[in-house]
């Protein structure tokens, strides 16, 4: 009988063939999808592994900053002799600023006792008016030093010209870069602004496990602020590129209007940038009571710098939202300061820098904060022997 063609079974061979086929499709297929995935992979590996080492690094710092500080400052002597009846015309940029004033008041303090200098302090009430009458004022009545304290030298370049033209030597205390006399002021004493900045930076993304939005809340009148300020956000975006980071001025005179408006319209507006991070704890302590008034202790947290009295204390009061005030030894800073008036009264080289000691506060060693002496939270309270045996008299 004839076979149909088209009835007869396929080739015994064809089946494995197309299995074959299948196989070889499907091997093709991922090995296809492998490649184009493994530079994502790859990528995603590498981008974890940087953000895991720049949350490493920050604690690394935050760790270190959280010890007690050392003495680093000088060794050279200065001699007292001579100095008693010496008249210094201290301008502060605000008396209003709790920490303005405690170094104010600490310095007058400590010249009149160990030098017989007086200091007689000018409140200029954030204006550079009212600064340079207090100016006007030292040279009419022929004083030996003018201590610019917290002003940038730029507003005041033919005013330093004058007074020098008067025999009156210039200090400058806090613009920002310790040992900077580049305004043509003879001396300048400082906190590291700089590295206060980057400590901040580190808190927030070590904090935020690398995942926070931060708000930095400058105040450019005050010249340290932009130092700080951009040091803050340099650290946090090295150690964070992935972090958000903002920037906003509010200026001394707006402080106790526009900082509670600030923080209230962030938390409101953008509820997930939960770090605020004022310059000064002074700046941020209007900030604090709207927190409060708020009810988001819990969720917003602040990070400054200064410690000062009365308002550091805020770290142990879940509800204000302090979480961070780094300070830098206030009193040490005071003894700094009357140390570089008796090194330019006496004609003695100043010192560059202090180094003055600072230290991590937060709400994990707030109980550092105790008592009525701010030296004795730093856990070294020896500069204070250190410098007096340096001014020989």
């Amino acid at each position: 009988m004839r076979r149909d063609i088209n009835n007869a079974r396929p080739d015994a061979g064809s089946r494995p063939r197309k299995k074959n086929l299948v196989a070889l499709s499907l091997t093709v297929g991922i090995a296809l999808t492998a490649s184009v995935l493994a530079p994502t992979v790859a990528a995603n590996a590498a981008s974890t592994t940087a953000a895991a080492a720049g949350i490493a690094r920050a604690t690394a710092v935050i760790k270190a900053y959280s010890k007690v500080p050392v003495w680093k400052g000088p060794s050279a002597t200065v001699n007292l002799k001579g100095l008693a009846g010496k008249r210094v015309v201290y301008i502060n940029i605000s008396s209003g600023i709790p920490v303005l004033k405690y170094w104010s008041d600490h310095v007058t303090d400590l010249a009149l006792k160990y030098g017989g200098v007086k200091v007689e302090v000018v409140d200029a009430k954030g204006s550079v008016d009212e600064a340079n009458k207090g100016i006007a004022m030292a040279i009419a009545t022929k004083a030996n030093i003018v201590l610019l304290q917290a002003f940038p030298t730029s507003l005041f370049t033919k005013q330093i010209a004058d007074m020098h033209a008067a025999g009156i030597k210039v200090i400058t205390g806090n613009t920002g870069v310790p040992g900077d006399v580049t305004g043509g002021q003879d001396a300048e004493v400082s906190f590291d602004y700089a590295q206060v900045g980057r400590i901040v930076g580190d808190w927030f993304v070590m904090d935020s496990k690398g995942k926070g939005k931060a708000l930095v809340i400058s105040s450019d009148d005050v010249p340290a602020s932009q130092t700080q300020a951009k040091a803050t956000i340099a650290e946090a975006k090295k150690n964070c590129p992935t972090c958000s980071v903002t920037l906003k001025d509010v200026q001394i005179p707006q402080w106790e209007t526009s900082i509670p408006t600030l923080f209230q319209s962030t938390m409101n507006t953008e509820p997930d940038r939960t770090y605020l991070l004022p310059i000064y704890d002074g700046q941020s302590l209007p900030g604090l009571g709207a927190i409060r008034t708020a009810g988001a202790g819990s969720k917003v947290n602040v990070g400054t710098f200064n410690a000062t009295p009365g308002i550091v204390e805020s770290l142990k009061d879940p509800k204000s939202g302090l979480k961070l005030d780094v300070g830098g030894n206030n009193e040490w800073w005071a003894y700094a300061g009357t140390d570089t008036i008796f090194r330019v009264l006496s004609g003695t080289a100043p010192i560059t820098n202090y180094n003055i000691g600072l230290r991590v506060f937060s709400t994990s060693n707030a109980n550092l904060i105790t008592g009525t002496d701010d030296g004795a939270w730093y856990g070294y309270t020896g500069f204070r022997a250190r410098f007096t045996a340096l001014w020989k008299k």
